[in-house]
């Protein structure tokens, strides 16, 4: 992993809080109504295969797991809206030989409003 791109912003992406999605989401998490919090993550999924194929990152993906997630909102995520996602990296840090990814997405309204941050960390193991 390179340290070296510490701040690197990715180009954002649109992301629809398509109904039928997040019916089939309430489904797999047992909630009744709304949009489920963890429903943020599948926005965060539009953009993490770009930073995942980052040549600049340099991630070795075999060894990475998930170390953390979290989620602040400013108001509920609403069905049928249209969201920018934008993801930066946050930090690198390298210790013990392994690495420490901090991904920060922002989920923006049309607005420009911020309505969620999502923090993910992603530690890739080192050489074993």
């Amino acid at each position: 992993m390179n340290p070296g791109i510490e701040g690197k912003a990715y180009p954002p992406v649109s992301f629809r809080v398509d109904p039928d999605r997040v019916r089939a989401f309430r489904a797999c998490v047992g909630v009744a109504e709304g949009v489920p919090p963890t429903f943020a993550t599948a926005a965060e999924f539009t953009v993490f295969p770009t930073v995942i194929a980052d040549p600049e990152l340099d991630l070795d993906l075999r060894r990475v797991v998930h170390g953390s997630q979290e989620y602040v909102y400013a108001r509920p995520l609403e069905e049928g809206e249209t969201l920018t996602v934008r993801t930066r990296i946050e930090s690198i840090r390298m210790r013990a030989g392994s690495g420490f990814l901090t991904l920060v997405t922002q989920l923006e309204a049309t607005d420009g409003a911020v309505v969620c941050t999502a923090r993910a960390l992603l530690i890739e193991r080192g050489e074993p």
